[in-house]
């Protein structure tokens, strides 16, 4: 009898033991699922409730210095959430971004510009951040609407800005003086022509004028709006203006570089591509610029630089208007988005880190922010603070977010300008060209 009992028990611990082995083995066979079919969510979130998100940025080795200390200062702040930077130059940012989002796998936080908002938009692959504004997870408490009215989609709030700039001219003052030159606010297209002209004249060495800087599309923003017309039209399926206003602005490039008042092309781009400015080598008096870049500008020259207003159009409107220099969206694919608001928050409210961040982005949006860096900061970060309250005097309620397939447009005006600039075209047929080419790609 004591043989008999002895084998059931161990027939009975032996059926436990394969139940046992089998829920081990189906427990595995559950969390290698995960693993390969949603891997973001298992390497996200570890077992003690710690969180992983990545974010990502464009700029120079200067700001990614600078963006990894302040992430540091999160990381001490959030000890729970741990933060994978994914930063490069602009070129290659978007190509990166776009394989990312056909992959389902775009990081948690990307850095988004104002002229690509509406296109991710409507491809669904931005969460509205107004839940995480409305909950206080990101405060937006000290920021006025200002900065933050291009960024929205009726109700929904698809970005949060890092920094307000507007379009300005990048100058050098040590040239200005030397001839005597003074372009005060409200100065004309005109105006700038004869300056450039004036010191050309009284230049024995190379002097190129006015840089356009590759930005002659940002330019015509203005230029549109200085007519009471826009590049596009409110809802994005046409354009805003008149040909004859193209054919005006097209007239004016054509002209410059014509006459020595602007570079030619191919001067422009070779100084773009090795990544040097005219007005910071001194064989250009102006350029055309965001109020942000004179940051980097000035730290490649010695010459003393400032900011100024875009040239006015007798008798027009006021063409500029306070922009996000950038902004931080929250990507549909993060597992990951109460962590992510977080950051943004952070970045928009910390003065510890504005310290370290310099206002390199923009001048912060946070009025607590620019309140606490208005004494502490010096040369041209500066002279950002100060023109964009110069210019919150010159500027008009914005235009609604560019539309999907702006780049496309982009690109056509861009590609019709360089033909002006060589004289292969005259500025009556690249205006028409440009609109029959803009308006196929917006229908």
């Amino acid at each position: 009898m004591r043989v008999k009992m002895m084998k059931w028990l161990m027939f009975l611990m032996m059926i436990c033991v394969i139940g046992l082995v089998a829920c081990s083995s189906e427990t595995n066979n559950e969390t290698e699922g995960n693993g390969t079919d949603d891997s973001t969510e298992t390497s996200d979130e570890s077992a003690d409730g710690d969180v992983t998100i990545r974010v990502a940025w464009w700029g120079g080795q200067e700001r990614h210095d600078m963006t990894l200390e302040a992430i540091e200062l999160f990381e001490a702040e959030y000890p729970h959430i741990k933060v994978e930077p994914e930063y490069t130059g602009w070129d290659g940012y978007w190509e990166r971004l776009n394989t990312q989002a056909a992959g389902s796998n775009l990081p948690d936080v990307i850095n988004m510009d104002n002229s690509k908002l509406n296109e991710y938009n409507s491809r669904d692959l931005l969460v509205d951040l107004a839940p995480f504004i409305n909950d206080g997870t990101i405060n937006l408490e000290d920021v006025d609407d200002v900065y933050q009215e291009i960024n929205r989609d009726g109700e929904r709030v698809l970005a949060v800005s890092l920094g307000a700039n507007a379009l300005a001219t990048v100058y050098n003052k040590d040239l200005f003086e030397e001839h005597g030159i003074v372009l005060e606010p409200g100065y004309t297209y005109e105006d700038l022509y004869d300056a450039m002209i004036k010191i050309k004249d009284g230049t024995d060495g190379e002097f190129y004028g006015f840089d356009l800087a590759n930005a002659e599309y940002e330019m015509f923003f203005s230029y549109a709006r200085q007519n009471g017309q826009s590049v596009f039209t409110p809802d994005g399926t046409g354009l805003g203006f008149e040909e004859h206003v193209l054919v005006d602005f097209f007239s004016l490039i054509q002209k410059m570089v014509k006459d020595g008042a602007a570079p030619s092309h191919d001067i422009t781009m070779s100084y773009i591509d090795g990544g040097n400015a005219m007005v910071g080598d001194g064989t250009g008096a102006m350029q055309m610029a965001a109020s942000n870049q004179i940051i980097g500008i000035s730290q490649t020259t010695d010459y003393e630089l400032g900011l100024n207003l875009l040239p006015s159009l007798e008798g027009g409107e006021h063409g500029n208007w306070i922009r996000p220099s950038m902004s931080f969206s929250i990507s549909q694919h993060s597992k990951q988005q109460e962590a992510a608001a977080q950051f943004i928050d952070f970045f928009t409210n910390s003065l510890e880190a504005h310290e370290l961040l310099k206002a390199d982005r923009g001048v912060p949006i946070s009025s607590k922010v620019r309140e606490h860096l208005a004494p502490l900061v010096e040369g041209p970060v500066q002279e950002t603070f100060e023109f964009l309250e110069l210019v919150a005097d010159y500027t008009s309620p914005a235009d609604p977010l560019s539309p999907p397939g702006e780049s496309e447009v982009r690109g056509s005006f861009l590609r019709l300008v360089e033909t002006i600039k060589y004289d292969q075209i005259t500025p009556e047929e690249a205006a028409k060209q440009f609109m029959q080419e803009a308006e196929g790609v917006l229908k």
